[in-house]
């Protein structure tokens, strides 16, 4: 599952790089926009054909992006788009099957994530993709609150850069 993973991120920034030929971009901009894909159900796999980076800026962009997904990339790849699809800073995905939904946040949400656009199922559990422990959760009110590791606080601690992803996973 690994091998298919990096085979489909690689073909997925190779995708980005190619399609961004005749206007530049930055490594930012690229993320930003494969991320929009994924939400909106543009990223099907096998999309995009190898490309080697020829120049500098080509492949700082590739590298960027490359690392992000390295991390993340479970929340674009293979992923369907969800209703809604953005709340703010927020982007929305889940697995075919709708057992797990992603929330990538541009941005690092600060000590909390708050968000109106999901109710979980009770029992779900909720990481945050490159943290190895389950984070607290809640449904208060109307919105549902997650509580980020304190130690990402300082941003040397942060796994990746510009966007951040949270698992939601529930129970069978």
């Amino acid at each position: 599952m690994a091998a298919r993973l990096s085979a489909a991120w690689f073909l997925l920034v190779a995708g980005l790089l190619s399609s961004c030929v005749s206007k530049p971009i930055s490594p930012e901009e690229a993320l930003a926009e494969l991320i929009e894909d994924a939400v909106r159900g543009r990223v099907p796999e096998g999309q995009y054909q190898n490309v080697t980076p020829t120049d500098e800026a080509a492949a700082a962009q590739f590298i960027y992006v490359e690392e992000w997904l390295d991390v993340n990339g479970e929340a674009v790849v293979g992923v369907v788009p969800m209703v809604p699809s953005a709340e703010g800073v927020f982007r929305f995905t889940h697995t075919r099957d709708g057992r797990i939904t992603y929330l990538i946040a541009y941005g690092w949400p600060g000590p909390q994530v708050r968000t109106k656009a999901l109710r979980p199922v009770a029992g779900s559990v909720v990481t945050m993709l490159g943290w190895p422990d389950i984070l607290p959760a809640a449904q208060l009110g109307d919105a549902f609150v997650i509580t980020t590791p304190r130690e990402m606080a300082d941003e040397e601690n942060h796994p990746c850069k510009q966007a951040f992803v949270f698992k939601i996973e529930s129970p069978h």
